[in-house]
């Protein structure tokens, strides 16, 4: 158990240290779109569409969650620069969760397994760290402790290239290391679970990003 809050502990590291690269290279101009991860995808028109939203559901939904978001940017602008890396993570847990509770009676349930797939599809390696995700495929400790060293060293490579400040290629090579990153996390999986992975992620999906707002 313990082991596994480690793997978990260090996977939501990687996560954060993810977000927080794609989110300063947008700010630096290379690759435009709102980096947006979890439930908050719900507010982005092609997941909408994917999810078949009615107009009803889509207006509401998508109020909700930029409500939450802009309450989310409030918070980060409150915590001091050098706070926000290590406090990131907790935000973005906090803040999906209270999106999903605030839209769990909005939704039916096959739109919510859906989301969930493109949800595990973005998250990536990361996705190993979710306990219902986790639980289904029935890791075993030496495979915890396995996804748990990939994690380490695919956040030690997205942290370096963060820190390179090579805008250029940072987009670019951070998908590579992720994509790597899975290939080797479903390598620890037997025959079984790489099936069960493969209906927790359901079919491929491409999340279209949208330009930021101006205001």
């Amino acid at each position: 158990m313990r082991k596994f809050g480690m793997m978990a502990l260090t996977l939501g590291a990687l996560a954060c240290v993810t977000a927080d690269a794609q989110a300063q290279g947008q700010r630096r101009g290379f690759g435009g779109g709102r980096f947006m991860a979890g439930y908050a995808l719900l507010s982005n028109k092609s997941v909408q569409q994917e999810l078949k939203l009615d107009d009803t559901q889509a207006e509401k939904i998508g109020g909700v969650v930029r409500d939450i978001n802009a309450k989310m940017r409030e918070k980060i602008a409150d915590i001091p620069q050098e706070e926000r890396r290590e406090k990131f993570a907790e935000l973005i847990r906090s803040t999906n969760e209270e999106i999903k509770t605030a839209t769990k009676d909005e939704l039916k349930p096959e739109q919510v397994r859906r989301l969930e797939q493109i949800i595990r599809q973005q998250s990536g390696i990361a996705a190993f760290a979710e306990p219902g995700t986790a639980e289904k495929l029935e890791l075993s400790a030496d495979q915890k402790e396995k996804l748990r060293e990939i994690a380490t060293e695919t956040a030690s490579k997205q942290r370096e290239l963060f820190e390179s400040g090579n805008r250029e290629e940072m987009r670019e090579k951070s998908a590579t290391i992720r994509k790597e990153a899975q290939e080797k996390a479903v390598a620890v999986l037997n025959d079984k679970q790489q099936g069960t992975w493969k209906e927790l992620l359901g079919a491929p999906f491409e999340v279209v990003r949208e330009d930021r707002p101006n205001n």
